[in-house]
C-alpha cells in the first residue's frame, strides 16, 4: 500500500515539473521526486539503492539544477523608469512593457528582474551581457548596434517650445539626434522637466509620451509643438541575443495577432 503511494507521489511530482511555470518550481519538483522514489526502492527492500537514489538523485543533480537556475533563470532588463510604459508603483513595477516582459519572462520559464539606469547607459550593459533586454521608452538611434524588437507602440519625436532659451534633450535617447548646437543633455526625462520648470531651458525634444505627461501633471505649460520623426517604442537586445530577439518578435506577434496587445495598450497608454 504504502509503495503504491509512493509510486502515485513520484507520478504526481514528474507531471508537476515538467508542467512548472517556473524553472525554480520544475527544480524543486525534481528534487522531491528523486526523495519519493528513494522511498520507493527502500519499500522494495533495495536499501542500497534507495541511498544512491537521494544521493545523486535529490542532492548531486539537484545541486547541479540550482547552480544552471542562477545562470539562467533571470532575465535581466535595464530600463528607464517611463510613465504607462514602465515604471515602479510603490514596491512593484508596473506598465505596458513590464507586462508584456512579465509574460514574455513566463514563457521562457525565467523570473524578470528590471535595474533602473539612465538611457545612456543601455547599450553598454546590454553589449557587456550585464543584461538581456532594454526598455523604457528606447527608440532606434542612429549609430547603435543593438538588435531592436519589432515595434510596441508607435510615437512621435517632437520639439516643445515652454519660453524662451536653448533646447534640451535626454543623453542617449533619439531627441538628442535632434538637437541643435548649444543643446544641453540631462540624465533623464525627470531631470528636463525640471529644466524647463526652471527656464534652464527653453524647449525640449522629447517623445510625445513624456510630453503629454507634462501636460497632464501641469510641469510645464507647451507654447508650441514642432514634429520632428515618426518613430515607435521598442525593446533592445544585445548584438549577441538573435535568439532571444526572434522569441520576443514572435511572442510579440502572437499578442498582436490575438488583440491583447491592443487590450494592453488601451489599459495602459488609453
Amino acid at each position: 500500500m504504502v509503495v503504491a503511494l509512493l509510486a502515485a507521489l513520484t507520478l504526481a511530482l514528474a507531471v508537476f515539473a515538467l508542467t512548472g511555470r517556473r524553472l525554480l518550481w520544475g527544480v524543486i519538483g525534481v528534487g522531491v521526486h528523486a526523495l519519493a522514489l528513494a522511498g520507493v526502492y527502500l519499500f522494495l527492500a533495495a536499501p542500497d539503492v534507495a541511498l544512491t537514489q537521494a544521493a545523486v538523485g535529490f542532492g548531486l543533480v539537484t545541486f547541479i539544477y540550482l547552480l544552471a537556475v542562477r545562470r539562467t533563470g533571470k532575465l535581466t532588463v535595464a530600463a528607464v523608469e517611463t510613465p504607462h510604459l514602465l515604471y515602479q508603483e510603490n514596491e512593484r513595477v508596473t506598465g505596458l512593457e513590464w507586462e508584456i516582459l512579465s509574460r514574455f519572462g513566463e514563457q521562457l520559464h525565467r523570473d524578470v528582474e528590471v535595474m533602473w539606469v539612465p538611457r545612456a547607459e543601455i547599450p553598454a550593459l546590454l553589449r557587456v551581457g550585464d543584461a538581456e533586454i532594454g526598455a523604457g521608452a528606447l527608440f532606434p538611434r542612429e549609430g547603435e548596434t543593438l538588435l531592436l524588437s519589432r515595434p510596441v507602440l508607435p510615437t512621435r519625436i517632437v520639439t516643445v517650445r515652454c519660453g524662451p532659451g536653448p533646447v534640451g534633450a535626454v543623453a542617449g535617447d533619439q531627441g538628442q539626434d535632434f538637437l541643435p548646437p548649444g543643446g544641453i543633455l540631462y540624465e533623464d526625462h525627470t531631470a528636463l522637466a525640471h529644466a524647463l520648470r526652471r527656464g534652464e531651458v527653453g524647449a525640449a525634444v522629447a517623445d510625445l509620451l513624456h510630453v503629454r505627461e507634462w501636460g497632464l501633471s501641469g510641469e510645464v505649460s507647451v507654447l508650441d509643438t514642432k514634429d520632428e520623426e515618426e518613430t515607435a517604442f521598442r525593446f533592445a537586445l544585445s548584438p549577441a541575443e538573435a535568439g532571444l530577439q526572434g522569441a520576443l518578435d514572435a511572442f510579440l506577434d502572437e499578442l498582436a495577432r490575438s488583440g491583447e496587445l491592443d487590450k494592453l495598450v488601451r489599459r495602459h497608454v488609453g
